[in-house]
């Protein structure tokens, strides 16, 4: 019993730091859950998404086209709870705890077998359970937790499989990784790279486990055919087309075409060769990649940067040592090459995904480095109580709780004050109430429109979602018919698109909803709607 009060406080501690305030932090739903959210409530109801669709493999929300296996599992939260913010997150929380309790049994496994240091689970899962990276991605209804969930938990089988001999768990690791196809974009990169890194290390132990590795091999290889005939179809690409770092008309593209003109001109073979397209795009890959390595990125952060804690990086400052000495100790230490390659191997292909896409670094598509990192660095503070003894153990233990205790208080305000307060336009704060407004007076407007601008983007979803408009209605009507920025949509006498700034547009009758920055000239205002900060961020208007 003794032993597992630890673990239940790590767990416990995990929980805690998941679930306070779920509903105030972050501020509101954002735009993808409030399409997690609806979507999963109009299966709930109709057995088909906003478009129409019965129970699809992809969710094609806003013309992006992402796996849906996280809205199957908000479904029930959503029958309970209601369509709520706290209902579509509430899965990600329990994912997040389940693999802080992952993380905890691979630390375990490792050090029990190779450092006589069974601890190590207990360092990396309270690390985990104290993350700001995983603690900020962790409380979004969002399906890059389900994707981090299935990747840790395919990989603690595939060790399992591969350090124990457990032969089931071949079968069990396999299932894993192909269901996590299904749960995140990412994990259709890293999970086939980290099992072909897993298949080249420990290629003696696959080779051993003979036939169990063929089943397991062909049952993936059917749960995962699904997940990648549609990634592959017209509308499962355009999801990558549309955040491609490689598109013609990114910045680093049209730099590199220029670029390549005027080599071409200046009869620059060089210059040609480095801005030629196969060269441009090893260029921008590993100008991404590599910035997901940068110490400034990872351990300092601004006051507003996607998803950071302001003035915070996705790692501690204090953590930057104990990870340094970790890769020391990974290098130095007893463990298997083939295990110390593939916790590397974990490390270097999670970055992968947000490589090839726009808005690097990016940490939510980069989200899998998280478990390893602090795997490694649980091991540097295992190599660093190695140092020492006694009374000077004591003191250092004494120190760096003290130093850790600052830290974690310094994100608590950063997250559970600074970040609603300074953030919540992030998330769309005030459109909730221009919602409620537009429906509370609905009867003395003939007509009711929203703009799709700014604090309104997207604003039909958001309506279909405050609203809890009834699917089945909605669908009757037409449901969504392109979820395309500039796409206008119509739900009885609201209308929802880009609306006009010009006097002799508008009609008598009519309620308008503007973005603050962007109402015209000569409305009459009638509400405004204020983001936390104080600041308007939706006015509402006629003439």
């Amino acid at each position: 019993m003794k032993r597992l009060i630890l673990p239940i406080g790590i767990i416990i501690l995990a929980v805690f730091f998941r679930l306070y305030g779920l509903s105030q932090a972050p501020p509101a739903p954002s735009l993808d859950e409030v399409s997690i959210g609806y979507n999963a409530y109009s299966i709930l109801y109709t057995g088909k998404d906003e478009y129409g669709t019965p129970y699809p493999m992809l969710l094609r929300a806003y013309d992006d086209y992402r796996p849906a296996l996280y809205v199957y599992l908000t479904i029930p939260f959503v029958r309970i709870l209601g369509l709520t913010a706290v209902s579509v997150r509430l899965p990600s929380v329990l994912l997040s705890i389940l693999t802080v309790y992952l993380v905890y049994s691979i630390g375990k496994m490792i050090g029990k077998k190779y450092c006589s240091y069974e601890r190590l689970g207990e360092i990396a899962a309270v690390l985990l359970a104290i993350s700001p990276w995983h603690i900020y991605i962790s409380r979004l209804g969002h399906e890059a937790n389900l994707g981090l969930t299935l990747f840790v938990l395919g990989i603690y089988l595939f060790l399992q499989a591969v350090l124990q001999g457990r032969t089931s768990a071949w079968i069990w690791s396999a299932v894993v990784f192909a269901l996590s196809l299904h749960g995140y974009q990412s994990d259709k990169i890293i999970s086939p790279l980290i099992l072909i890194s897993g298949a080249f290390l420990f290629r003696k132990e696959i080779w051993h486990a003979g036939r169990y590795v063929l089943i397991a091999g062909a049952l993936g290889v059917l749960i995962a055919l699904p997940a990648v005939l549609a990634s592959v179809s017209p509308e499962g690409m355009l999801r990558f087309r549309g955040t491609s770092a490689f598109s013609p008309d990114s910045p680093d593209m049209v730099l590199s075409a220029k670029a390549y003109v005027a080599a071409r001109e200046q009869g620059d073979t060089l210059g040609r060769l480095l801005h030629s397209r196969a060269g441009t795009y090893v260029s921008v890959f590993t100008k991404n990649y590599v910035s997901h390595f940068a110490p400034a990125w990872i351990f300092a952060g601004a006051d507003r940067e996607a998803h950071k804690v302001p003035g915070m990086g996705l790692l501690y400052l204090w953590e930057a040592p104990f990870l340094l000495f970790g890769i020391w100790a990974l290098i130095k230490s007893k463990l298997p090459v083939g295990l110390k390659w593939f916790l590397f191997a974990w490390i270097l292909v999670s970055p992968i995904p947000a490589s090839v896409t726009t808005q690097s670094p990016h940490a939510m598509r980069a989200y899998a480095m998280v478990p390893a990192a602090l795997l490694i660095e649980a091991l540097g503070f295992w190599w660093v109580t190695r140092k020492f003894s006694g009374r000077q153990l004591q003191v250092m233990a004494v120190v760096v709780g003290i130093v850790v205790a600052q830290g974690v208080t310094v994100f608590w305000r950063g997250y559970f004050v600074r970040f609603p307060a300074e953030q919540s336009d992030s998330f769309q704060y005030a459109i909730r109430g221009a919602v409620q407004y537009g429906l509370d007076n609905a009867s003395r407007y003939e007509a009711i429109q929203y703009s799709n601008q700014g604090n309104l983007y997207q604003s039909y979803m958001f309506f279909l979602y405050y609203s809890k408009f009834d699917p089945k209605a909605y669908l009757a009507l037409g449901g969504t018919g392109s979820g395309g920025f500039e796409e206008a949509h119509y739900i009885g006498k609201y209308a929802f698109g880009i609306l006009p700034q010009e006097a002799a547009k508008f009609t008598r009758g009519t309620l308008y909803f503007y973005d603050a920055t962007n109402v015209p000239l000569g409305m009459r205002t009638v509400e405004t709607f204020m983001n936390l900060d104080g600041k308007p961020a939706i006015t509402a208007t006629t003439l």
